[in-house]
């Protein structure tokens, strides 16, 4: 049985100034985005256990426990939402979010983990800060499954996008390359793939080491474009918001 673990982005009312890790995006009409991301993710839940992904999980011959991180609007902190994998002994674990900008700025993007981190020292105002800057091949501070993770991302990120751009001929994929200074080599993952520093994507938290779980962020669309707030959250957006769901479902089973 392939083990999928959903997280629903944000949640509760914690904010921390400047980090849109925790902060959430809002619509163009004002919908916040951790309930639009509950909303999608339940309906993702519902493909894989009655829908589409149910089907395609049957003709490929899997079965497929899928959990949730929240089901309320709850916030819960980073390390948690990661170790809900862990402790499910998840195969895949996806993170969903959207994104917000300017008005203008469009695209879906999904995250996977550094390939190669390190600690930083710096002195700030007498103290030393210590953050995570670009590793190297031999530092030991990795994603120790960064193609695997990169290949799932690829694979979600893909379908989110064709499912958008059946609705939306606007619809793109936002893409990122990384130097030798960025990363320790340089890297180019698929398109539509990055890599950043969370929290919830971190092995150690998610117990990759014992059971190999793949991790993605997604960040679906900038709700605060008008034609996508109108999308996804208009007179038509039950039917979009289904099937966007359902191709993710699709992949997601196809990842496992």
């Amino acid at each position: 049985m392939g083990v999928i673990v959903i997280d629903p982005g944000h949640g509760g009312t914690v904010t921390i100034p400047n980090d849109s890790t925790y902060n959430n995006a809002t619509s163009a009409s004002g919908v916040p985005e951790k309930a639009m991301t509950l909303d999608l993710c339940k309906r993702i839940r519902w493909s894989l256990q009655s829908g589409t992904g149910k089907v395609r999980a049957a003709a490929l011959g899997k079965t497929v426990s899928v959990v949730m991180t929240r089901e309320t609007d709850v916030n819960m902190a980073l390390a948690d939402r990661a170790a809900v994998a862990a402790d499910n002994d998840a195969d895949l674990f996806l993170s969903l979010h959207f994104n917000g900008f300017n008005g203008r700025t469009r695209g879906t993007e999904a995250y996977i983990d550094r390939k190669y981190m390190q600690a930083l020292q710096t002195i700030s105002a007498g103290s030393v800060v210590t953050s995570e800057g670009p590793g190297v091949p031999s530092s030991g501070l990795r994603n120790i499954n960064v193609a695997q993770d990169a290949a799932f991302a690829s694979t979600i990120v893909q379908a989110a996008y064709g499912a958008l751009k059946a609705l939306d001929p606007k619809a793109a994929l936002r893409s990122a390359t990384y130097t030798k200074a960025a990363n320790g080599e340089p890297y180019a993952p698929p398109p539509g793939v990055k890599m950043k520093g969370l929290g919830v994507l971190r092995d150690t938290k998610l117990g990759t080491r014992g059971n190999d779980c793949r991790a993605t962020l997604l960040e679906l669309e900038f709700i605060d474009v008008p034609a996508v707030d109108a999308l996804l959250n208009g007179a038509g957006a039950n039917e979009a918001r289904n099937r966007i769901a359902s191709a993710i479902a699709v992949a997601l089973v196809e990842a496992l």
